[in-house]
């Protein structure tokens, strides 16, 4: 019997491998682009210019390459092509959404872990990763006052963070194995939060079987915290009806306006109650950074769990959002699931950092925050936020002796909500309501056609209003009065 012919088949590493001075060129290039983007961070307007699908997919798109390209033209098309089809999201007037401005080592450190497979796994294979995340939690624990000896997993950003928190609330309140047995068979699980908590929650609970009609939404007081007795009113109902309530949703800093909900009276009403206590604190739990806003903040000390997202207010890279716990079991008992071809890697008493979370293949998210608390210290940090914060109060100040705007809220934290409203608009309120939502929309519109400033808008109370959120480190009191200017230029050309 004839043995078969055999191929020769080429090393991989002859088809796909880099001569190291090639990379270098590379690098060398990939940051001199970096370099002249931060070198003139308002070179780009914060929207780009409209974009047709067929011109750009034949610049982007087009057919499957079949041959490689020189790698210098790689880089060419994405700096002639795909920058300019990008928001800005560096730029010093970027004052909308929660968005802030990723600092410059943070970016370049985001290139090593993805060039050598820097990740947290199990402890034999990647101890140094695995310890980085574990004290990058610890770290935002103390930074926020949670506990100065906190757990917690790095995701995507606050909303996969929310949902941990969630699954992990519905493991240790529901009352039953609820990871065998499911929620048939058992009364309805009900979570707790106000009407001004982020969408999160109820996707959450939609995709953890629960349901998003079990997510109670309680009205606000004026000013959009939530409302106590309305509370205590809906769980008591929920008794009434058989159901089981579970958790309670407090916000520390609302997308719409950074209102912080009454955190010690809600975590006495958990307690109470037996409710898992989650702070939902992506955005404002930073806050307590500032000294003067720290003590509003002081029942974050008595949650069962905490979301921050590093990067919105410490300006961090995507992704880093981190979901906090007292304890490691807490996120273990809640995802842990050690299949056959892991048990070779898995020793019961190390810290197998995948054991904490969904996710098995993920990046190092931790590393970055790690390296800029390192280069800058609390002290940068606390400065900045306190900043922010002070600039949001200027603002209101400012809004509320204008003449021709309207202040909406006084800041809680860095987000100022306000109206522009022209004198020259003219009948009784109720034609004029309507017509200033109207304006106040069509201003958010011409921002981002313009491009050199940017506040979104938000509806509160039915009305539409602009929404300035301070998180940016580059924010400074000059580029908020550009932006305010430019606000007013615009809303008197929409207004003739």
């Amino acid at each position: 019997m004839s043995s078969p012919e055999t191929q020769e088949i080429a090393p991989a590493e002859h088809v796909m491998a880099m001569d190291p001075e090639q990379i270098r060129a590379l690098g060398y290039r990939i940051v001199d682009l970096i370099t002249e983007e931060l070198g003139a961070p308002d070179r780009r307007p914060i929207y780009p210019p409209p974009h047709r699908w067929d011109e750009l997919d034949r610049r982007l798109g087009g057919e499957l390459p079949e041959q490689g390209s020189d790698p210098f033209a790689v880089i060419e098309t994405i700096r002639r092509d795909l920058l300019p089809a990008s928001a800005n999201y560096i730029h010093p007037r970027l004052l909308g959404y929660v968005s802030s401005t990723p600092l410059p080592l943070t970016g370049l450190i985001e290139a090593l872990v993805a060039s050598v497979r820097l990740f947290p796994y199990t402890w034999s294979l990647t101890p140094g990763s695995c310890l980085i995340e574990a004290v990058v939690a610890r770290w935002l624990g103390q930074m926020v006052g949670f506990s100065d000896q906190a757990a917690g997993y790095m995701t995507t950003g606050g909303s996969w963070a929310n949902l941990m928190g969630l699954a992990v609330a519905r493991l240790r309140r529901c009352g039953w194995d609820v990871k065998e047995e499911g929620l048939g068979g058992h009364p309805a699980l009900c979570a707790y939060t106000s009407n001004q908590a982020h969408s999160c929650h109820e996707q959450s609970m939609r995709l953890l079987g629960m349901g998003a009609a079990q997510l109670r939404q309680i009205a606000v007081d004026d000013d959009y915290r939530i409302d106590l007795a309305a509370l205590e009113a809906a769980i008591q109902t929920d008794l009434a009806a058989g159901l089981k309530p579970f958790c309670l949703l407090a916000n520390a800093g609302t997308t719409n306006t950074g209102a912080i909900d009454p955190l010690e009276a809600m975590a006495d009403l958990a307690e109470h109650h037996g409710l898992w206590f989650h702070v939902d604190g992506a955005y404002g739990a930073f806050a307590a950074l500032d000294p003067q806003v720290r003590p509003q903040l002081a029942g974050l000390s008595r949650a069962d769990s905490v979301v921050v997202d590093p990067h919105k207010w410490l300006n961090m890279p995507y992704d880093a959002g981190c979901v906090l716990t007292r304890k490691w079991s807490d996120l273990s008992d809640t995802f842990a699931l050690i299949p056959t071809y892991l048990e070779a890697g898995h020793a019961e008493e190390a810290h197998d950092h995948w054991k904490h979370g969904f996710e098995l293949t993920r990046t190092d998210r931790a590393l970055k925050v790690w390296v800029a608390l390192k280069q800058y210290g609390l002290e940068s940090f606390r400065a900045m936020v306190s900043q922010h914060i002070a600039l949001a109060r200027r603002l209101g100040e400012w809004v509320d002796a204008a003449d021709d705007f309207e202040l909406i809220t006084r800041p809680a934290l860095s987000v100022c909500c306000f109206r522009y409203r022209p004198q020259v608009i003219p009948g009784d309120a109720a034609q004029t309501e309507p017509e200033l939502d109207r304006l106040n929309l069509a201003l958010e519109n011409a921002l981002a056609r313009d491009g050199r400033a940017l506040v979104t808008g938000t509806e509160l109370n039915g009305r539409r209003v602009l929404r300035c959120c301070i998180v940016n480190h580059r924010a400074t009191w000059e580029g908020i009065e550009y932006t305010l200017a430019l606000i007013r230029e615009l809303g008197q050309k929409l207004t003739r």
